[in-house]
């Protein structure tokens, strides 16, 4: 039987954390300005929100609590990798490209696997979904968790179809070298901010 109520806390709850710009956000909105297609960007982006926070309700946040060295492991992993997109994007912000989209296809592959590592390997996911969902929906009784996590990848869904859709839009007026600029300025603060502010609390 659909529990209305067990959905409806997913999604709430997904939304309120999908909302605020991650490392995976960042990146699928620059793919999407780069006209890259909407149904990869979905795909990855959606899938592996569902992949974790399935993991976080069967009991993988419940085992990372009582695994607080692989915990903290994977975190500054995480903590690396964010470091890697602040200081790639402010290499690019010094010395933008001409053309934004040079290149594109010959990169589609590479950027594909960059997506899907970022999506699965970043703190900023891992808190959202497999921590926080997950958490919570592995509290619910096991009839409610399918439910539970329904809204939340709904949630997802609805975030990232909003976000590459939007982007897909304001394309047009984005894609020159001098908006670009001023786009990866604020993806490496937010990464190195974001790198600092998780390693400075594991320290």
């Amino acid at each position: 039987m659909f529990d209305l109520p067990a959905f409806a806390q997913g999604l709430t709850l997904g939304l309120g954390l999908f909302i605020c710009p991650g490392p995976k956000d960042l990146l699928i909105l620059r793919q999407a300005l780069q006209r890259r297609p909407l149904s990869e960007l979905l795909a990855v982006g959606v899938g592996s929100d569902a992949l974790l926070i399935f993991l976080g309700i069967s009991g993988v946040s419940v085992f990372l609590d009582e695994k607080p060295l692989l915990q903290r492991g994977a975190m500054w992993l995480g903590v690396v990798l964010m470091l890697w997109h602040g200081f790639a994007a402010t290499l690019r912000t010094v010395a933008p490209q001409k053309d934004v989209s040079a290149g594109l296809e010959n990169s589609a592959g590479k950027n594909q696997r960059l997506l899907i590592i970022t999506s699965l390997f970043n703190p900023v996911a891992w808190m959202d979904t497999v921590l926080v969902i997950g958490t919570v929906g592995a509290l619910l009784p096991n009839h409610k968790q399918f439910i539970f996590a329904a809204g939340a990848i709904s949630a997802s869904a609805i975030w990232f179809l909003t976000l590459t859709l939007g982007a897909r839009y304001v394309a047009r007026w984005v894609n020159q070298p001098g908006v670009w600029r001023y786009l990866d300025a604020f993806v490496a603060v937010v990464m190195i901010a974001l790198a600092l502010y998780i390693g400075s609390g594991l320290l």
